[in-house]
């Protein structure tokens, strides 16, 4: 895919924000169908590998977001796979099986300002109140606020 003079200039200032602020994650595959992936140690010290599909028009189109190990990624009753979308647990039905796709931006409100660091910001958020859903079986939007 080509990317326009636009969206190499923010790629590149987004590359040097994640080099920065998230050093275990970097971008795959820049010239084909772009990802940001990287690791996550959690407060209570679980991996997890994340990818962040980077569409064609961003930064005007919202990324998706995936857990993608561990695989599956259990719910504290049945794997957040069958939970389809909904806005209890936070995710979206997945679109790569064995890959939860998580809600970190409804794509319907998302503004091209918002950039990958926030997204990865909002993922670790997710992951945390994931844990947190393990912990006491309160769904994972109890714990997360509607901020921007």
């Amino acid at each position: 895919m080509a990317w326009s003079e636009y969206q190499q200039r923010r790629l590149a200032t987004e590359r040097q924000l994640l080099s920065e602020r998230w050093s275990d994650f970097e971008f795959c595959n820049p010239t084909g169908d772009m990802t940001v992936e990287g690791r996550y140690k959690s407060s209570l010290s679980t991996q997890y590998f994340l990818v962040i599909k980077v569409p064609p028009g961003y930064p005007d189109e919202c990324p998706s977001t995936y857990i993608v190990w561990p695989s599956p990624l259990k719910g504290r009753d049945k794997p957040l796979e069958e939970y389809g979308s909904t806005h209890e647990m936070h995710v979206w039905e997945t679109d790569m099986p064995g890959w939860t796709k998580i809600c970190t931006y409804n794509p319907t409100r998302w503004r091209s300002s918002e950039t990958l660091d926030r997204v990865i910001y909002k993922a670790v958020l997710w992951i945390e109140a994931y844990e947190a859903h393990i912990e006491t079986g309160r769904p994972i939007a109890s714990y997360l606020m509607a901020a921007r």
